[in-house]
């Protein structure tokens, strides 16, 4: 009977989620929490504006520091987005990275350009996209950020990436000029979840990824958030 009763709680708990999310299309805020010793721990926190872009993801649970994510938007297109740690003793969020972003629409192009927290660049980014195929390249200072970002002294990466009609990544292709032949990502989706395979490491693997009944309904919704299994994690939603 307890658990027969424990089953039938979860079932309602999901159900209303269910029901919240696909009746309210204006998330504002998605809260987690985490079970732990019977009782619920906040575990991560996404804020949404009203047009649904997530504008912030916050950690919580580590006893020194959390991480929080600020993403700024600017007519529907990301332009800025910054990483820092909160110290809750300090009660202060230090950077320890930013990205800025640039658009050039005639050339179906973006640009991304990451610093570190004294401005030094990490890397800049650059996605050209084309029908069902974006190739990514990058030159990255990843090691030695550098306030001079000359080309000639990064290091060169590309990425090709595949799409479906569905505009889900099945395939991508990393090229590295240190290495002769590119590694390999390929993705396989079922209605349950998807397969992610990877070839040409030294740690080749093959790993099923599976969806929970929220998760399915969120990418059905097009919400920026990745629901877990709610036997261990609960669910807080506010909405405009």
């Amino acid at each position: 009977d307890v658990v027969h009763n424990a089953m039938k709680k979860l079932i309602l708990q999901t159900l209303i989620l269910t029901i919240i999310i696909g009746c309210s299309p204006k998330i504002k805020s998605i809260t987690e929490y985490e079970k732990k010793d019977d009782k619920l721990a906040k575990n991560r926190v996404a804020d949404f504006d009203k047009k649904g872009n997530k504008i912030l993801s916050r950690n919580f649970g580590n006893q020194r520091s959390n991480r929080i994510v600020r993403t700024e938007f600017l007519n529907g297109k990301k332009f800025k987005e910054t990483d820092c740690d909160y110290f809750a003793e300090q009660d202060t969020c230090v950077v320890r990275q930013f990205s800025v972003y640039e658009y050039k629409p005639d050339e179906n192009l973006k640009i991304q350009t990451m610093y570190e927290s004294d401005s030094a660049v990490r890397f800049i980014r650059k996605y050209y996209k084309e029908g069902n195929v974006e190739v990514i390249k990058t030159n990255t200072w990843e090691m030695f950020p550098t306030k001079d970002p000359n080309p000639e002294k990064a290091m060169k990466l590309t990425d090709s990436v595949y799409y479906d009609s569905k505009g889900r990544e099945v395939k991508r292709l990393h090229y590295n000029e240190s290495f002769k032949k590119p590694w390999i990502e390929k993705y396989t989706y079922s209605d349950n979840g998807y397969t992610k395979e990877i070839i040409g490491t030294q740690m080749d693997t093959i790993r099923f990824y599976n969806y929970s009944e929220l998760d399915k309904l969120a990418k059905k919704k097009g919400i920026d958030f990745e629901f877990r299994d709610t036997t261990d994690y609960k669910y807080k939603i506010d909405y405009y």
